[in-house]
Formats: structure tokens, C-alpha cells, sequence
């Protein structure tokens, strides 16, 4: 048995493969957010017999690779196990802490979001449509489901994008401001001169600080080629040590990486995987996992070899589990006295 599949997430085995998947015969309405108040339409919601204090928005990554198409019909089965596999990945992350909601949206294609910056303009509507797709969900979730409760907005690659695109756009409002545990867009450009720019983005400076923006680019000690993720400003903070500067953590401060099968169910757990520092490369700051082999975690067809981007969350797995419950309890520390 090749052991290596057993640790590569479902997500990149859909990308590897969806490129062949044809087009189901439903079609979407190209014009209009997708209905938030059809369950069909959430690839996740919680079980109200469970309900914890506070909640959890998440987006899944980029799940599909095309020339040709360059938005997600969420009408797809396959589109919609591997977004429902994902969340079920990330869902150990949230589950002891928060309600996890997590719509399905029409996410463009891989080859959009990593081109060359020059859209067709099927390409630019789709863009437009995702994003649309997105803010219609936040919006239902916050009329239908929040009910009053702080909550914390995560998300991956793509997923992160559009969390950044929501709190540009939305949180210029105090009220979602200070609703906000704090955000996790990780494996997705957060800039130095975003933050200048826009004053609601601001950047996590330790381990329990809320209503901040918790974000990084994963990356091996050397690579064949550019970090296509961490764009020119990036910023980052290190999940093993909570500081934003270089200090070195070790593997000892690695509360665990986990890793899964395609279906969402864990295939093994490992202690102390790696150490990480921050480091600043062609521009950006990345953050840098010393252990991993990168014949063993680099995904050639997508990104050059020693970048650990679809492991980004997995790695870190248990440090980032543990992160969601701390922060989420300093944030009812701090209103508990407010």
C-alpha cells in the first residue's frame, strides 16, 4: 500500500481528478446568490440539540482545477462530497468550541485564481458571482442562525479570499466588529498594506488577542519555485508560538499534526511533527515547517515542491484546535467584564 495517499487531504484528490468531470445537467442561476434558506444549499449546519455559546463561519478552499469552467456548480455530487470532506476535516478544529456553518459557494476554478491577473469576462462574472455567493450566506447566517452569539470566520486558499473580501466589505460595522472571536484565513495573502488600508483587518499579535486576524503561508526551508499564495506584504504569525517574529519553535511545541482519509475520518495523528519559524521570502512572510519531507507533502501538478500550502491547517492541526478554544475564552472573558 502507498502510505503516502493515506495522507494527502480529499481535497487534493479531487483536484487532482475534477479537471475530467463533466458538467451536470442542472444549471444554476448565473445572476443570483444561491438560496441560503434551502439546507441543499449548506454543505454544513449544526445539530441544534448541541448548541455551544459561540460560532463558526468557514469556506472550503479551492476544490476544482479548469480551463474551461471558471465557476463551481454546487449542483455537482462531486463538488459537493469534496466540500462536504472538507469541512469534516477542519471540523475537529471547531467542534468542542463553536457551531460550525459552512454554505456551499460557487468558488471559481484553480486556473482563475492563480492566473496571470488579466480575467476573460466569464471568468470576471464568476468571480463576482462567488463572492456574491458568500455574502448572501453570511447575511442569512446572521438573520437565521446567529441569534445574538459572538463567532469566529475561518476558511482556506480561496476560502480565506473570500473571508478577506467579507471583512473589507462588511465589518466597517462596530456591531460585527465586536462580535468577532477573531479570523482564521489562513493559506491566503493578508497584507501589510491591507491592514494600513483598511483599519476593521487587524493582524493577531499573540496567542489570545480577538477580534484580529490569524493567517500564514506554509513553506519548507527550500523550494523549486515561488510561493504563489504569499503574495508581495504577506503577514503571518507562528500557530506553535504565537510570536510574529522570527523565533524558532520546535517540534516539541507541536501539540500535533493530524491527518485524513478521502472520507473525513482521521488516518493518523503525529505528535511533534514539525518546528516553524517565520522568514522573510521574496517579500513576503512565510512561514517555515523544518521538518517535512517535501518529496512526502508537495503537490508538483499545482505548486513547486517544498510548498506546503494544502497542509496548512494540517500540520498544525492540534496548536490551531487549542488556539479556537483560547481565544474564544478570552473573548468572553474580556465582555464578561466589558
Amino acid at each position: 500500500m502507498n502510505t503516502r495517499l493515506l495522507l494527502i487531504p480529499a481535497l487534493i484528490l479531487l483536484l487532482i481528478t475534477a479537471g475530467c468531470i463533466a458538467a451536470p445537467h442542472t444549471e444554476e442561476n448565473p445572476l443570483q446568490p444561491l438560496d441560503y434558506a434551502q439546507e441543499e444549499n449548506w454543505a454544513y449546519l449544526p445539530d441544534p440539540a448541541d448548541e455551544k455559546p459561540a460560532d463558526v463561519f468557514y469556506l472550503y478552499p479551492t476544490l476544482f482545477r479548469t480551463l474551461y469552467i471558471d465557476a463551481m456548480n454546487t449542483s455537482d455530487p462531486a463538488f459537493r462530497h469534496g466540500a462536504i470532506d472538507d469541512v469534516l476535516m477542519k471540523k475537529g478544529l471547531f467542534a468542542e468550541t463553536a457551531n460550525i456553518y459552512a454554505p456551499f459557494y460557487r468558488q471559481t476554478g484553480l486556473y482563475s485564481m492563480l492566473g496571470n491577473g488579466t480575467w476573460t469576462k466569464d471568468q470576471y462574472i464568476a468571480e463576482k458571482r462567488a463572492y456574491e455567493d458568500v455574502k448572501a450566506a453570511f447575511r442569512y447566517y446572521l438573520e437565521n442562525y446567529n441569534n445574538g452569539k459572538p463567532f469566529i470566520l475561518a476558511g482556506h486558499s480561496q476560502g480565506s479570499y473570500r473571508i478577506k473580501q467579507l471583512m473589507i466589505d462588511l465589518f466597517v460595522d462596530p456591531d460585527l466588529q465586536d462580535k468577532l472571536i477573531a479570523a482564521y484565513p489562513i493559506g491566503y495573502t493578508i497584507s501589510e498594506y491591507e491592514l494600513a488600508q483598511y483599519p476593521q483587518l487587524k493582524a493577531a499579535a499573540g496567542k489570545t488577542d480577538t477580534g484580529v486576524i490569524v493567517t500564514y503561508n506554509t513553506q519548507g526551508k527550500t523550494t523549486s519555485g515561488k510561493n504563489t499564495i504569499a503574495l508581495p506584504g504577506a503577514i503571518g504569525i507562528n500557530p506553535l508560538n504565537w510570536k510574529t517574529d522570527t523565533t524558532y519553535a520546535n517540534a516539541s511545541e507541536n501539540a500535533g499534526a493530524v491527518f485524513f482519509y478521502n472520507n473525513g475520518s482521521i488516518s493518523s495523528e503525529i505528535p511533534n511533527f514539525t518546528g516553524a519559524y517565520l522568514a522573510e521570502v521574496d517579500g513576503s512572510v512565510v512561514l517555515i515547517a523544518d521538518s517535512p519531507d517535501p518529496a512526502s507533502y508537495s503537490l508538483p501538478e499545482l505548486f513547486a515542491d517544498g510548498v506546503y500550502h494544502v497542509y496548512d491547517y494540517y500540520f498544525f492541526y492540534e496548536n490551531l484546535k487549542d488556539n479556537v478554544a483560547d481565544r474564544t475564552a478570552a473573548y468572553f472573558a474580556q465582555h464578561a467584564t466589558a
